[in-house]
């Protein structure tokens, strides 16, 4: 059946075939050939009678076992197709899935019966195809798939428009390399449109004959490819031989031998024209050298099985999709009979191809989507301005009692707004008298503080005239030592200067004396302030007490008699003090000053009393002021807040006047859209539901759109008129 079934392109010569073939197993095996092939009866459910169209089924191949490596498989018949059908569907996502170029096959009983023949050359040492069928039967597909099945390289040439004789040999010389030096299974494709000189093929002629082409590898290439194959050749002799040749001759012949094995070449040629007979006759090696598989017309099922998966996609029912498939297999096989009739009555060729099936069924795809989606939209087009119509209308209503709504609300805001209005005129005045009153008095204050300020500076500026005496007592007082202090407590007999410094210290401190009988009249008691002066210089913190000493509220009898029995005393002169003792001299000096701030302290106290009375004047005018102040934040306050809500209810007026005007003026424009479009409204109705009807008849109407666009552009009008 391979080799002479495949090669007949004459049905009779077929069917006569296959009777040929019954009768040798009948006279010569002595068997039936309806018992012998009984499991392919009926598609495989079994039968008495054994048809050639069951003999589709009986299909061998070594890709059953994928798991297995390519050496370890082995060649057996395809008992389940099922199972066939699943290998070949896994190959070929795997063979997307490492490739960038996508395989678009359908798989079904037509592919799998040329895959397995192909598979089948592909396997054998040296075995090359001639696949013979139109565009988009799934030549170089299947040659593809067939190849990554069998885990080989494929190589096919890239043609370009400066593809020549060179170009090809250099790919000739490529692939025989792979094949040869490499030692690679590999396929080399070649189509009739990629043959762009008829020198291809004589190349093509002797690789088939000989394996090489002659003359192809310069000297220099010839020797890298034995110095390749050199170590090859020596391995694959047996240990025994020992007289083998490995001369360059032997080797390049090893290599020869090599591409004969490795290098399978695919041609796929198309039978349409003269110019494959040709070739034919002019290259026998293309018959002699290549086992045929001829691509037939697509059989039913392979016509029913690539619609089904091309309209997986397409957006219609389960129902519709079978329809579809019966009405495009239906143009597929009237434009055949079509075709005949057309060659018989004007003797012109139409070749109805798988690639026009195609073609039917992708515009059918392309063409029902678009069309779909254009006359939807222009459907939602009419019903979107129907919806807007009656949106329109039924709004009208709505508007109108929104406006009704709105006029109160609008004048009892405007009555809102203007009786704010003259409560903040109120308030405004209030709140200015209240500042003008705050700004009087503030004045007021200020004149007052200014003076308190003037007698102030007076005040300190007369006090300062005593301040050098203060502070050089002050410093005295800092000089003296501990050791001074407890020389004049110990003194026995005391120089009389000392006595009386000390005595002046008593006085000013308001120390009493003790009261004692006078040693030269013991009758009549004196006064002597030694012995409380002793004490207090006993005391830790003596000096500390001057230093802080009241000098503001010395009583004025003090000063009286300090100045009248001390302080007029030559003897407290602070020269002569100074030579008496330094203790005694820094503290005269503390009495003396005392004496001269208490004189400047007394002129100073009228103007203290005055700056005591203007500051109660200018506090108690300030305690007013900040009362006014606060009536006065309490007031702008209280406008701050009429001010707000004013902005707030002015805001809110605008707003309802602009609604009121806006709903006015959608009333205006729905009145008049309604009123321009009243007419319309039954034109666009009418116009949807044409829309809807040519929706429900576009399946239809395009399925024979995509047929006449496939099938019918070479027949003329009368013929097309016929088909229609």
């Amino acid at each position: 059946m391979r080799v002479f079934y495949d090669r007949l392109i004459d049905d009779k010569d077929r069917t006569w075939l296959v009777d040929a073939v019954k009768a040798c197993v009948k006279d010569i095996f002595k068997e039936s050939f309806d018992a012998v092939f009984e499991h392919l009866a009926n598609n495989g459910r079994g039968g008495a009678k054994v048809s050639e169209e069951d003999l589709r089924s009986l299909l061998f191949g070594d890709f059953l076992r994928p798991d297995l490596e390519v050496e370890e498989r082995f060649y057996e018949e395809v008992k389940v197709i099922d199972t066939m059908y699943s290998i070949v569907e896994k190959a070929v996502e795997e063979y997307n899935s490492t490739h960038k170029t996508k395989m678009n096959l359908v798989v079904f009983r037509y592919v799998l019966e040329h895959l397995s023949r192909i598979c089948r050359i592909l396997r054998l040492p040296g075995g090359n195809a001639l696949l013979v069928g139109v565009g988009g039967s799934g030549r170089q597909s299947l040659t593809r798939l067939a190849a990554a099945m069998a885990n080989y390289d494929v190589h096919q040439p890239e043609i370009t428009k400066n593809y020549g004789v060179y170009e090809f040999r250099e790919d000739c010389k490529k692939v025989m390399k792979m094949s040869g030096a490499q030692n690679k299974p590999t396929v080399f494709l070649l189509t009739d449109s990629q043959i762009k000189d008829e020198r291809f093929l004589e190349d093509i002629d002797s690789l088939l004959n000989t394996g090489e082409v002659p003359n192809l590898f310069p000297a220099d290439e010839r020797g890298e490819i034995m110095e390749a194959v050199a170590g090859q050749a020596a391995a694959s002799q047996t240990d025994g031989d020992k007289n083998a040749d490995f001369g360059p001759l032997a080797l390049f012949q090893f290599f020869v031998n090599r591409v004969r094995d490795n290098l399978h070449i695919v041609l796929a040629f198309s039978p349409i024209g003269d110019a494959f007979r040709s070739r034919l006759r002019q290259f026998p090696s293309l018959i002699n050298c290549c086992t045929l598989d001829w691509f037939q017309a697509w059989p039913e099922d392979a016509l029913e099985r690539v619609a089904k998966k091309f309209l997986e996609q397409v957006d219609i029912k389960d129902s519709e999709k079978d329809a579809c498939v019966d009405i495009v297999k239906h143009f597929h096989t009237t434009t055949q009979r079509l075709s005949e009739k057309f060659y018989s009555k004007l003797q012109r060729y139409n070749y109805v191809t798988p690639t026009s099936y195609l073609q039917a069924i992708s515009g059918f795809k392309m063409l029902i989507t678009q069309k779909q989606n254009e006359i939807m939209a222009a459907k939602r087009r009419y019903v979107k301005g129907l919806d807007q119509l009656a949106f329109a209308e039924q709004q009208v209503g709505k508007m109108r009692t929104e406006l009704e709504a709105l006029q109160p609300q609008l004048q009892e805001s405007a009555k809102q707004t203007a009786a704010m209005l003259v409560d903040i005129e109120i308030q405004s005045r209030q709140a200015g008298q209240t500042r003008e009153v705050v700004v009087a008095e503030e004045a007021v204050v200020n004149a007052k503080a200014i003076d308190a300020n003037k007698l102030k500076e007076e005040c300190e500026h007369d006090l300062s005239a005593a301040m050098p005496a203060l502070e050089a007592a002050i410093n005295a007082l800092d000089t003296l030592k501990p050791a001074d202090i407890t020389e004049i407590r110990t003194m026995q007999q005391p120089p009389s200067t000392v006595r009386k410094v000390l005595a002046s210290v008593c006085v000013l401190t308001n120390r009493q004396p003790d009261r004692k009988h006078d040693p030269n009249n013991p009758g009549k008691k004196i006064i002597d302030y030694w012995a409380p002066a002793k004490k207090a210089l006993g005391e830790m913190d003596f000096i500390n007490q001057l230093k802080t000493f009241d000098k503001d509220h010395i009583a004025p009898e003090v000063m009286k008699k300090l100045r009248e029995e001390y302080l007029t005393d030559a003897d407290l002169e602070p020269k002569r003090v100074m030579q008496a003792s330094v203790a005694a001299h820094g503290l005269i000096l503390f009495v003396r000053a005392m004496d001269v701030y208490d004189r400047i302290a007394k002129e100073v106290a009228p103007k203290k009393a005055k700056l005591e009375e203007v500051d109660k004047e200018v506090r108690e005018l300030e305690a007013t002021l900040t009362e006014k102040r606060s009536q006065l934040a309490q007031v702008e306050s209280r406008l701050k807040r009429l001010q707000n809500d004013l902005d707030s209810a002015q805001k809110r007026k605008a707003q309802l006047e602009f609604e009121v005007d806006l709903c006015a003026k959608k009333l205006v424009r729905a009145q008049k859209l309604i009123g321009g479009l009243g007419g319309e409204k039954s034109r666009w109705t009418l116009a949807a539901e044409n829309l809807q009807k040519i929706y429900d008849n576009l399946l239809g109407d395009v399925l024979v759109s995509s047929g006449v666009i496939g099938y019918l552009g070479a027949f003329t009008s009368a013929f097309r008129d016929e088909a229609t």
